[in-house]
């Protein structure tokens, strides 16, 4: 069965993009293809200004794609998944909430290490939202900016061990989710080093968006009544 899935990156870079492909490639069916929309680039990757505008974007992105069979969207704050799936009855999934199931899966609590701490107010609310917050046993940062984790520097890489090292020590957590998307690699180093599960958003999103198109189920979408007319003049 052949899929093609469309990943949007709501803060894309090229080199972000170029990454996220080379990622989602390793997971994917190889009769399957992966698609990355690579409009609205942009530098800066928080901007509350950008963040609200961008639901916008992303909905009207995928109501012009008459292509795609399923979509990821590549934000670790599942930013617009709920209103995408209002308007389309194909599979949507965020890589946050794909880390999340993926780690609960495997995991009796997990821990969350961010690259900056000004996610962790959307994160929070997500893990309520789907009833994972209990599962989380810590959630912390190493404040380095997203677009610097492009080039995985020794001081950033050092910085992340460190991290890690103490998020073991201290939470024993059974999986850990980094919030940089696209290092499935350095996941899989990672998980050798330290003897535990890291889960990468992107290779999660991939599987499970993949195997749930192949199931064919598809989102029931809504539908507004129309408003009875109660005998008052509209």
């Amino acid at each position: 069965m052949s899929i093609e899935i469309c990943i949007i990156n709501p803060y894309g870079t090229s080199k972000s993009n170029e990454k996220l492909i080379k990622c989602a490639s390793k997971i994917i069916d190889e009769n399957s293809n992966i698609y990355i929309n690579e409009k609205d680039l942009v530098d800066d990757y928080f901007s509350h200004h950008l963040e609200i505008n961008n639901i916008s974007s992303l909905v009207k992105q995928i109501e012009n794609n008459n292509s795609s069979d399923a979509f990821i969207i590549a934000s670790f704050e599942d930013i617009g998944v709920d209103t995408i799936r209002k308007v389309t009855s194909k599979p949507v999934i965020g890589i946050g909430e794909a880390s999340f199931y993926t780690a609960n899966i495997i995991a009796n609590k997990f821990s969350i290490i961010t690259n900056v701490s000004q996610s962790h107010e959307a994160l929070k609310n997500n893990l309520i939202k789907y009833d994972m917050d209990h599962k989380c046993v810590s959630l912390t940062s190493i404040e380095v900016p997203i677009l610097d984790m492009e080039t995985m520097s020794k001081l950033n890489l050092t910085k992340l061990e460190n991290e890690i090292q103490r998020t073991i020590s201290e939470d024993n957590p059974e999986a850990i989710i980094i919030t940089s998307a696209g290092i499935l690699n350095l996941s899989k180093d990672l998980s050798t080093k330290f003897n535990l599960p890291f889960i990468e958003g992107i290779s999660a999103a991939t599987a499970l968006i993949q195997n749930l198109t192949k199931l064919q189920l598809s989102i029931k979408r809504f539908v507004p009544k129309p408003l009875k007319n109660f005998g008052i003049p509209i």
